[in-house]
This record gives structure tokens, sequence and C-alpha cells, in this order.
């Protein structure tokens, strides 16, 4: 178990970036970025956050619940898009982690951001910060963002094994993706993407 001052100091130099983010990436995106229908990107934010269970660090991630529309059902970290009120889009990560899961914003302690993500099918650019608690929480999920909490230990993520790779049809095409096997729940698309920098960070360690 990492110290956090540790990880700090990598925060401080540069970002892994978009190298990282590709390892994880599915291969539709490899056809361009920006679907020209599309009208400005919007933002959001969302939150990756550390937190001790049994002198091991976890990470939470939420599982969405089905409905009509794109990200139905998938795993993706805390966070939504951005509303009028908010101060900035940290605050749009806190606040929504706070209304998903029901931490709140004073309990949770910066420790930078990750490189931004576009994500073609929503239309969104996603900025990743990365936090931590000192203590384990005690989750308390709003039922009608989120089907279930999907706690999972770092170590399992750095471990090879746990990326696999599926294939799915989309249109005429078939896509293949990556993802991280987390005991049996499929993170992968943007949500992989961003953990994928975040495993190349701790790695230094």
């Amino acid at each position: 178990m990492f110290d956090i001052s540790e990880i700090k100091k990598l925060f401080e130099a540069p970002l892994p970036g978009v190298d990282a983010q590709n390892i994880m990436s599915p291969t539709f995106r490899q056809g361009g970025l920006k679907d020209d229908s599309f009208t400005t990107p919007r933002a959001s934010g969302v939150l990756v956050l550390l937190y001790p269970v049994k002198n091991e660090w976890y990470i939470p991630f939420i599982q969405r619940p089905v409905y009509e529309g794109v990200h139905s059902g998938q795993i993706s970290f805390p966070g939504g898009k951005a509303e009028d009120g908010d101060k900035s889009l940290l605050h749009t990560a806190l606040r929504e982690t706070h209304e998903e899961t029901g931490i709140s914003p004073l309990e949770v302690n910066i420790i930078g951001q990750l490189t931004p993500l576009y994500i073609p099918k929503s239309n969104f650019n996603v900025f990743p910060y990365v936090g931590w608690l000192k203590t384990t929480p005690r989750f308390v999920p709003d039922p009608l963002e989120v089907a279930e909490v999907v706690e999972v230990p770092l170590k399992e993520l750095l471990k090879p094994s746990c990326i696999k790779n599926f294939s799915y049809q989309a249109g005429d095409l078939i896509i293949s993706a990556p993802y991280y096997d987390a005991g049996g729940k499929k993170i992968w698309g943007a949500t992989a993407m961003i953990i994928s920098e975040m495993i190349e960070i701790v790695r230094k360690l």
C-alpha cells in the first residue's frame, strides 16, 4: 500500500497521457474521434477515488441502471455532466460523486487531475480527478442513478491477467475492445482508458 505523498509527487510530473489511455482503447476510436454532426462537446467531471480497506487501496466504480441510452448498464466512475451552478469541473465531480454514492466532498482529499478524454458516442469531454479518503467509506448509492457500487482492489487492476478482450457488433462494424475483468465485472471504454493512465502512474511507485 503506497503512501499518498508518493503518488502526489508523480502528479507533479508530466502525465502518461494519451499513450496510456490508448492501451485500453476500443478499435472504433481509431477511425476518428469527432462526429461532425455533433455540436460542441459537453463537459463532465469524474472522480477516481482511492480509499483503504485492510491495508489495501480500493477504487469504487458505479454500475449504471439499464435504461434507454448509450451507457445503459455500463460501469463508470462516479461523476457526470457540468451544471450551471458548478464552480468548476472538480466541483462537478465531487457533487456528482456525493449524489451518486453518498460520499461527502468534505471527506475527499484531491491528489491531482488525469488527462481529459473525449467520448464520441455521447459527445462528452471528460475531466478525471483523483482523490483519496482517510477511512473506508459507507456508500449510500442513489437507486435512480446507481444499480451497484463496484469496489475493486487497485492491486487487482495492476495484474496483466486482469486485462481481457471482447468483440461486439455496431451496425456493420465488428468492434474489438480490451477491458478490465474486475471480479466478473467488465470495465471498458472511456472508464478503462482513464484507469489505464492511473495504472501507468501507479506502476512508477
